[in-house]
């Protein structure tokens, strides 16, 4: 029996700088598109990374994991990774920019403040802002600026002042999700999705983060089965990941912007020794701590 089913074609951010003329600046760990018609041209994608759609004129009508959403001008969606896209539909005069990045980075930049982006972004897996012009045009002004500076990396320091520049995008958008969650009746959360956010804020809370699942499905009073199907429900990555990507920046700030010894940041973060830390660093960055603390 022929099966007419539709391929789903993944994409993470690796996929799109190898698939020809899909995006328009790629750095690792970014990637902008400027033309909407590149991804029609591989629809249905199941997106495998954090973008930011921002509506600059038009509007477009599209579904996100089979549910219709519409986005028009000054509004700005934000989205999770894992998500599927499909059935676009977009006005003649349409213009957007994608900007997608990886949640490395955006853990990176946002240190402490994170957990306002995963309770917002993650819970409803996609996030739509109603933006105000002058919150627009900035928005357009990073947008330029961050192309400008993966044009130009050849220029010194090009790298960190591209990372601030997005640093200062999303936390200005922090406080865009924030004036959104304080200017809406609140509404009843389902007892799943108060665990998971519980999850999150007790997760973002411990010094030492590298701990089973068990522990915290224990602090919650929830077996580990039930809060790993919840945070895959709610953000579609089990418990470990979270536990892992959490672990992984506190790894990344202490090498990199602390004086502590490795040995000291092995037992602050809860290292059973140094050589087990060393290779959890290896397993995650693909390098040593040493050579990790010497990228600054």
């Amino acid at each position: 029996m022929k099966n007419n089913q539709i391929e789903l074609k993944e994409l993470n951010l690796e996929d799109l700088n190898n698939k020809d003329s899909l995006v328009d600046y790629y750095d690792g760990d970014v990637a902008i598109i400027d033309n909407i018609s590149n991804l029609t041209d591989v629809a249905p994608i199941y997106a495998k990374m954090n973008f930011i759609i921002l509506c600059t004129k038009g509007r477009i009508q599209f579904n996100i994991n089979d549910q219709p959403l519409m986005l028009t001008e000054q509004q700005c969606l934000l989205s999770a990774p894992f998500v599927i896209l499909d059935n676009y539909l977009f006005s003649p005069d349409f213009e957007c920019t994608i900007l997608c990045l990886s949640d490395d980075l955006i853990h990176a930049m946002l240190g402490d403040q994170v957990n306002i982006w995963n309770l917002s972004v993650h819970n409803q897996r996609t996030n739509i802002i109603q933006l105000p012009e002058e919150d627009q045009q900035q928005l357009v002004y990073y947008y330029e600026l961050i192309k400008f500076k993966m044009e130009h990396q050849q220029r010194r320091n090009s790298t960190f002042i591209l990372q601030t520049i997005i640093q200062a995008m999303l936390l200005d958008l922090l406080t865009l999700i924030e004036s959104k969650d304080e200017s809406n009746a609140p509404t009843p959360a389902s007892h799943g999705k108060t665990i998971f956010d519980d999850f999150l804020n007790l997760l973002a809370s411990k010094e030492i983060k590298h701990l089973p699942v068990d522990s915290y499905a224990s602090e919650l009073n929830i077996t580990p089965k039930y809060l790993t199907m919840l945070c895959t429900k709610y953000s579609g990555r089990p418990a470990s990941d979270w536990i892992a990507q959490y672990t992984k920046e506190d790894i990344r700030y202490n090498l990199m912007h602390t004086q502590l010894s490795i040995k000291e940041i092995s037992s602050k973060l809860g290292f059973p020794n140094i050589s087990f830390f060393g290779s959890y660093v290896r397993r995650l960055f693909g390098v040593s701590p040493t050579q990790l603390r010497k990228r600054v």
